[in-house]
């Protein structure tokens, strides 16, 4: 059984769900690798209408997930998202927002020594003109390396290529070329080790 570290502000943290307008008690429990892991194991997760198994996600608190990305533009290459499926970033609340960056920090920090990159990029692309194909708030993030495009910039067009073949083939169910679960799940074991 887990054991819930209380805050010293208070005993619970309440969580407003503006799907529900109802408060929810949460207890705030330490994020440590062993609570991270036992939370993953026990725990369902959707990134916006698709359920992705949780072999798949290498790292969770309370409020976030990272896992590792079906199509990924350059090696080490995942998406964190809040745990409570929320279309747009304005919609999450200041403890959500705080903890998606706490964790893509946490997370970047340990793939780019992983990957022996030199930079990361954080992306989000927040609402469909920004690119956004899966309406489930989530933070990319790229270890980038000396040469991994010839102008920095052109990540950004390369996402969006990749984000729109992702909607195209997941709307369309046509033949996809992605990874499959084995080879996500290794990369996930693989950073598992990190934490």
């Amino acid at each position: 059984m887990l054991k819930h570290k209380l805050t010293p502000l208070s005993n619970f943290l309440q969580f407003h769900s503006k799907a529900s307008n109802h408060l929810f008690p949460l207890a705030r429990i330490s994020s440590s690798s062993s609570h991270s892991q036992s939370k993953m194991e026990a725990t369902s997760y959707m990134f916006g209408p698709y359920k992705i198994d949780k072999k798949e996600v290498f790292y969770s608190t309370d409020f976030s997930y990272a896992l590792v990305n079906l199509r990924p533009l350059l090696p080490g290459i995942v998406l964190v998202c809040p745990r409570r499926e929320v279309q747009r970033f304005a919609e999450l609340t200041t403890d959500e927002t705080s903890d998606l960056w706490i964790t893509a920090q946490k997370v970047g920090k340990q793939l780019e020594s992983y990957h022996k990159a030199s930079s990361l990029t954080f992306t989000i692309q927040d609402g469909p003109q920004a690119g956004q194909t899966v309406p489930h708030v989530h933070i990319h993030i790229i270890p980038r390396k000396s040469g991994d495009f010839e102008k920095n910039d052109e990540i950004y067009d390369a996402l969006d290529v990749k984000e729109k073949e992702m909607k195209q083939s997941l709307d369309l169910d046509k033949e996809r070329k992605d990874r499959s679960i084995e080879e996500m799940a290794d990369e996930a074991d693989e950073y598992r080790k990190l934490f």
